[in-house]
Formats: structure tokens, sequence, C-alpha cells
């Protein structure tokens, strides 16, 4: 490696750019300050302050990916460089890197012993599973983890790394996680003190004003181009302004697009909020809010830390990460009737509040066709392939997921299962070495498509033959998007609300044949769509007419219109 220093011209052209950086990230521009950080860095690869700042913004911008391999390369400069090492330990752990995060441990625990690292080893949960078995082992190695915690003397002034985030895989296992979001929680409140806080205008009931609307705050990190988007703004642009004063609330640092800006004119007010936990939440609780509504926790951990605090007299979540959290500060969990179960009470912490006759819970907008229709060769697939197209976040591929594709392909022998590559590339190459252990030489015909714009990812559908939903976790907006083009999805209802979504869209569709019954099923229902043409011509057309009843669908607003107040009054009435 070349250490010798820069000639006095090329150190002058690296300083402007890393100041042309510094000026566009100042101006918000952060993808062009990226651009000009990785310019620098081209002439200058071991510039390791260029590096962290480059890094950084790339975590901004939720390339998370690109943001490891930029703390890493600053490690490898510079071996001593703490920063560079703790963030790596911090995104591995957040992303569910195993063996990445506890080499990053054991190197930040070298240059800093602190518990944070030990803390988060504790909870990790691998984002990819080999197998039933494997989950199982996962699930209880986090009790004892959590169990530890509880017992723990430890005591921590503020949440730090990725503590909030280890248990986000656990809703991919399809199990009841209620117990141990709830033990989790006690194990935070127990190790952090500080989050327990209650706003002055939350610590006595006071009687609402005749006729005042109720403020109600919308709380995300991804408002931005990002599926919390897409299921967010249409409420945010749509509930009633004569009852209801709307504010959005950004975590920062986040990515701010034209999505962002849609937010900021949709709503009544936006707030960028404090990137410090603490600061955050006096911004919040300065807005004397009668509801505050987390759009999704577990995410990414300011949501979670800040939820642990009695920010508004009425506090609730949803599906954004469609699992219970374990909180005792959140009062309320709004699903959906067309997506629970019988026993659904029993899966959350919170209480349930089902909206009534939804085929979603979002006023989602409908998107467009795709302009120019795509082919098989412009994505590198055969042309007379069937194409099983599985557009799901690769940890949704639970290991009950190998068998369905073993029978698909075993029974279409033109069947080609198409994936998109992993955010990570450790994802996709974990996956790839399950099936050539369970799908017994058939994984030569699953291909993974590297990710792409969203205009590209609806051709992708429009080309597909049959549209694979993944058990106990469904798609939501894939789903939504897929029926847009009437591209069919092949669907297998789980135990849990969130393996239930695209069943409940089918049903108001009054479609109900390509809703499975058990996994052989699922096999029959997929094999058919592939491989009978003149059926599979048929239930897209019948998509294609129905799917209207899942868009822009004014009921919507008026369910969560009725709970606001509703759960505002009886608030109230305490």
């Amino acid at each position: 490696m070349d250490t010798s220093p820069p000639s006095d011209a090329l150190q002058r052209e690296i300083l402007s750019l890393r100041d042309r950086a510094k000026e566009l990230f100042a101006a918000g521009r952060l993808r062009e300050s990226l651009t000009a950080h990785e310019q620098a860095l081209q002439l200058a690869p071991n510039a390791v302050v260029i590096r962290l700042s480059a890094a950084k913004i790339a975590h901004a911008l939720e390339l998370q990916e690109l943001s490891l391999g930029h703390y890493e390369a600053a490690a490898q400069a510079d071996p001593r460089c703490y920063p560079a090492i703790e963030a790596a330990r911090r995104i591995s752990v957040g992303a569910g890197l195993a063996e990445r995060a506890e080499r990053y441990s054991a190197l930040a625990q070298a240059f800093n012993p602190a518990p944070e690292s030990l803390i988060a080893m504790k909870l990790i949960v691998p984002s990819i599973m080999n197998s039933a078995q494997a989950i199982a082992e996962s699930r209880a190695r986090y009790a004892r983890g959590v169990q530890e915690l509880i017992d723990s003397p430890l005591r921590l002034e503020a949440p730090s790394g990725e503590l909030g985030v280890t248990g986000f895989f656990l809703a991919y296992h399809g199990e009841n996680d209620r117990e141990l979001q709830v033990a989790t929680a006690r194990a935070f409140r127990n190790l952090m003190p500080s989050l327990d806080y209650t706003a002055a205008h939350c610590r006595s009931a006071r009687p609402r004003s005749r006729g005042a609307k109720v403020r109600i705050g919308f709380i995300s990190r991804f408002f931005s181009a990002h599926s919390i988007f897409s299921t967010s703004v249409g409420l945010i642009e749509r509930l009633s302004r004569q009852h209801f004063d709307v504010v959005a609330l950004r975590i920062t640092p986040s990515r701010n697009d034209a999505a962002t800006a849609r937010i900021r004119t949709s709503a009544d007010r936006m707030v960028d909020l404090d990137a410090d936990l603490y600061r955050a939440r006096e911004q919040i609780a300065a807005l004397e809010l009668d509801i505050l509504f987390y759009q999704d926790i577990g995410m990414e951990p300011i949501s979670y830390f800040l939820a642990h605090a009695r920010l508004a007299p009425v506090q609730c979540v949803s599906f954004g990460h469609p699992n219970t959290t374990g909180i005792t500060t959140l009062d309320y969990f709004i699903s959906n009737d067309a997506f629970e179960p019988a026993d659904a009470a029993e899966h959350y912490s919170e209480t349930l509040v089902q909206l009534k006759d939804l085929p979603t819970l979002a006023y989602y907008y409908e998107p467009q066709m795709p302009r120019v229709a795509a082919t098989a060769a412009s994505f590198g697939l055969p042309p007379d392939a069937t194409l099983y197209v599985c557009p799901q976040t690769l940890f949704k591929l639970h290991p009950d997921v190998d068998t369905m594709l073993e029978g698909i392909l075993t029974r279409d022998p033109r069947g080609i299962v198409v994936l998109i590559a992993g955010q990570f590339q450790e994802f996709t190459e974990a996956l790839r070495a399950r099936f050539a252990r369970t799908l017994g030489g058939l994984d030569r015909r699953v291909m993974f498509l590297p990710f792409m714009a969203f205009d590209r990812f609806m051709q992708l559908l429009a080309l597909a033959d049959v549209v694979l939903d993944t058990p106990h976790f469904n798609g939501m907006n894939s789903s939504l998007q897929a029926f847009a083009v009437g591209a069919p999805v092949v669907t297998l209802p789980g135990r849990f609300q969130r393996g239930r979504h695209t069943q409940a869209m089918y049903r108001k569709m009054g479609i109900d044949d390509v809703i499975a019954r058990d996994a052989a099923h699922y096999i029959d229902i997929a094999v058919r769509i592939g491989t009978d043409r003149s059926y599979a011509r048929a239930l897209s057309e019948r998509i294609l007419a129905r799917k209207h009843v899942l868009f822009e669908d004014a009921r919507v607003i008026a369910e969560f219109e009725r709970f606001f107040l509703q759960a505002t009054q009886d608030r109230g009435d305490r």
C-alpha cells in the first residue's frame, strides 16, 4: 500500500473536494456530498477523516453496506481508529451480521472496555437463519441474555450503539414475541433509569377545551423514499384538519428527499428532531401532543428508546414494523380485524385496537403501471423460463420457505425463482449457502438480481408469472405494488398479523382461491399459475378488475379518525 504523502497540487485538490463536500452536507445535499467525498477518496484512499465523514453520510442515506465499507477501510488504514471500529460494530450488530459483530466487539473492547458492546452481543439475533433449530437456539440465547441484563447491577446514563434494534429480527421467526419483547423493555428500563420520563402536560389530566383540535404527532426516521413513507403519507395528508392538528416528527440524521418535502408540505408542521435522544425528547414534550403515533418501532434505536417516555397522553404504534414492542408506555397497537386471528390479543403487550373492515391499514396511493414493459432478457433472465419472483427482503425468507421453493422447482422444470440481493452481500451469500444445502441441486435455478430503482422494480413485478409471498411475514407494500400491475401473489396466512396482510387484501377483492391452506397447497397454487397460462390470465384480469378496493380508501381515514377521537376522549374521561 502506498503511504507516501500526496503532492502539494494533489493535496490542494483533496482539500477542495473535502470543503465542497462539507458545503453540500451543510446544505442538506447528502447524496452530492457523498459523491464529493468519494472523489476525494479516489485521490487519497487512506484519508481516515474523509472515510469517517463519508461513512456517516452513507449511514444517513441508509446505504448501510457502503457505510460499513468506509468504516472498515478507515480501520484498515488506521488499526487504532476506535471511532471506525465502534461504528463498524454498531452497524454489524444492527444488521445481524453476527460474525462481524463479534469481531468488531472484541476490537472495540480492547480499546475501550464499555458495557454497550457486551450488552449488544448478549442480544444479537442473526439476520439469516439456516434452520428451524437455529431459530430456536438463537431465541433461547436471546432470552438468556435478556435475563442476565435484568439481573445485572449495571446502569447506563444513555443508550448507545445499536442497543434498541438487536431484537428486530425476532419478528421474522414465526413465533409469538410478546414475552421476549416485554422482557427486553424491562431490561433496558433497568439498565437506563433515565428512560423513565413524563412530559409536564401528561402528569395530570387537564380538561380539553370544547372544540379544540386534537394535536397528533406522527414520528419516524423514514419520512423519505421508504416503505414507511408510502404507508404514512396518505393518512398525514388526508386526516381531517377540522378535528386534528398534524405534526410530523422526523428523527435525524436521515434522508431528506422529495418524499420528505411532501411530508413537510402535507403536515401542519414538521419538526426535525435533534440527534440526541434526550434533546429530541424535550422537543416532543414541548409540543404538548394529545397523541403520539409511532409509525415504526424496532427499525432504529431512537424511536425505540423515545417510546419508553410518556410524551403524550395517548401513545400508539402500528404495522410499520408489525410486532409488539413490550414497552409499557405504549398504550395501543392499531391493527385491522381482517389481519388478526382469533387469539390476537395474546400477541401484544399494548391494548390491541382492530379497525373495522379495511383492506389495509394505509390510505395507499395506487402505484403507476410501468410506462415501458421490460423483457426477461433485460434482467438477464432466461426468456423461456417461468418466473417465480419473490420480491421480499431476504431476512423474510424463513427456513420453511425452502420446502416450498423445492416443490415449485421440482414440479415446474422451466421454473426460475427470482430474488433481489440483500442490502448486505452477506445476506445473499448466507441464503445461497442455505439453498445449496436444502434444495438438492435445484439452487442453480435460484437467481439473485441486484437492488433496483422503484420503476425497475415495478417492471419486474409486471414481468413475473407468479409472485411468491413469504409466510410468517408477508409483503405489505410489495403485495399492493404487485396487485397494481395485476401480478398474482401466492400467499400462505400465518399465525400472526405480520403473516396475514396479503390474504386480507385478497378477501377484500373477493378472490380467495390463491390463499393457501398449507405448504403443499401453496406449491399447488404457484405451479398452476405458472404452468396454466389461461388460468393465470384470468386471475390477473380478476385482480385488475378488483384492485381498486385496495387503494385510496376513504374508510381508512375515517377509521383512524374514529379511533383517535375515541382514544383522546377515553383518556380525558379517566
